[in-house]
This record gives structure tokens, sequence and C-alpha cells, in this order.
């Protein structure tokens, strides 16, 4: 059997060390934010919306493609963002489910005004970012959309029929 001579042996891994015991105590500073949902909804009442998207016919259905952008304007420009808690807002826009999620149904509202039927579960990604004029949400959105049903195609629907206090059927 024969070696080749260029291949270096495997190196070996740390050595055995000893342990030390763990420490007593420990330490780690956390910081905790609180914000208040009724006060996101004010926020986004009183943002600037700007949209665009369309739909598209794909292999798998027709799919609704855009982008919502919200701007949470500050208080200087007539908004309700404190001009000095800018970058606050922002991170904690980032994380705050329920902020993520108004942002979301600003843009599953706006996307459902410009597709032509019905949509479903919207797939979103948003971004965050402070501008001059106030903090930007740009959410982008997919969607499939549902084919609308035209009357000769729509369900049936249950028509009720005239009852006594009994429940049996008038005639």
């Amino acid at each position: 059997m024969s070696y080749d001579l260029r291949v270096k042996p495997r190196a070996k891994g740390p050595g055995l060390k000893k342990t030390r015991a763990l420490p007593l105590l420990s330490s780690r500073k956390v910081e905790l934010w609180q914000s208040s949902d009724y006060r996101w909804r004010e926020l986004f009442e009183g943002a600037d919306v700007m949209s665009e998207g369309a739909t598209r016919d794909e292999p798998d259905g027709t799919m609704y493609y855009g982008s919502t952008s919200i701007l949470l304007p500050f208080s200087s420009r007539g908004g309700l963002v404190p001009d000095d808690q800018s970058e606050q807002v922002a991170r904690l826009l980032t994380r705050d489910p329920h902020a993520r999620l108004r942002a979301t149904r600003v843009a599953r509202l706006e996307a459902q005004v410009r597709s032509a039927a019905p949509i479903g579960r919207v797939r979103a990604e948003l971004g965050v970012s402070v501008v001059a004029h106030g903090i930007q949400v740009s959410v982008e959105v997919e969607a499939r959309v549902h084919r609308e049903l035209d009357d000769s195609q729509a369900a049936p629907r249950k028509t009720s029929a005239a009852r006594t206090k009994r429940g049996a059927h008038a005639s």
C-alpha cells in the first residue's frame, strides 16, 4: 500500500481542557418596549397611502402582484409620529405584530381594490425606513385572485318560505 506524501495528516482538534464551574450569578440587560394598538390605528388612519399593482395570468391561475407605500408623517409635517422618536418608532414597527398587521391590512385593501375579482390569502413583505417626511412602510403583496362567478354560475341561494308559529310551511 502506498501513501501520497503530499497529503498532510489530519490535524487533531483541541485537546482536553479542564472545565470551570459555572458562575453563581449572571446578568443581562433587556430592553422592553410597549406600544398601544389604538395608537397604531391612529397612525395608520392618518397615513398617506400609494399603491400600484396588477393581476397576471399564471399556469396555476390568476395572481395579483403589487406594492403599497405607506407614509406615517412626522408631527412637524402634520402627522402623529413624534419627530424625536422616529428611529424608535421605525424599529418598533418592524417588530410589533399589531403594527405589521395594520400595514398588511392596508396593503390587502389596496390590492383588493386593484384586482378584478376577490383575492385570497395575501403574502406580504414589509420594509421600514425613516425618510425626510416621516416613516416609510413598503409592503410587497402577492395574492391569488379568485375568478368572479357570473349570474348563471352563481351558487343557488336558499330561499325561506313563510312559516307559521310551529315552523310548518304556510299554504
